[in-house]
C-alpha cells in the first residue's frame, strides 16, 4: 500500500516526467496488475510506453502466442487512452526489440532535454 502511494505520488507530481515504462510479460495472458497500472496511467494521462517482454516464449500450455497476448492486452486498455501509447516488443534471448527501445529512451531523453 505504502509502495502503491508513493508511485501514485510520484507520476502525478514529477514535473521533469518524460514517460514510463511499464513492462509487462507477453507470454502469459494479460494481468491484473499490470493491466491495473496501465489503465491508472491512462486515466491521468502520464504518458507512457509498453515494452512487452519475452516476445519469443509462449507459457501455460494453452499455446497463446505473444502477439495474441499484446493485441488481448491493448484491447483491454483502450478505453482509457485518447491516443494508444507507443509498444515495443522485446526478447533478451534473441535480441528483438534491444535497438527499438534504445533508440526509443534516446528519443525521450532528447525530447527531456529541450
Amino acid at each position: 500500500m505504502n509502495w502503491s502511494s508513493f508511485t501514485k505520488g510520484y507520476f502525478l507530481n514529477r514535473e521533469a516526467l518524460v514517460a514510463v515504462l511499464l513492462l509487462i510479460d507477453a507470454s502469459v495472458l494479460p494481468q491484473k496488475i499490470d493491466l491495473d497500472c496501465a489503465n491508472w496511467l491512462g486515466r491521468n494521462n502520464i504518458p507512457m510506453t509498453f515494452v512487452f517482454t519475452k516476445c519469443d516464449k509462449m507459457k501455460g500450455g494453452k499455446g497463446i502466442r505473444p502477439d495474441e497476448n499484446i493485441r488481448n492486452f491493448q484491447e483491454l486498455i483502450r478505453q482509457n487512452y485518447q491516443q494508444h501509447p507507443a509498444w515495443i516488443m522485446t526478447s533478451i534471448v534473441i535480441g528483438l526489440g534491444r535497438d527499438e527501445l534504445l533508440l526509443h529512451m534516446s528519443q525521450l531523453r532528447n525530447y527531456w532535454d529541450q
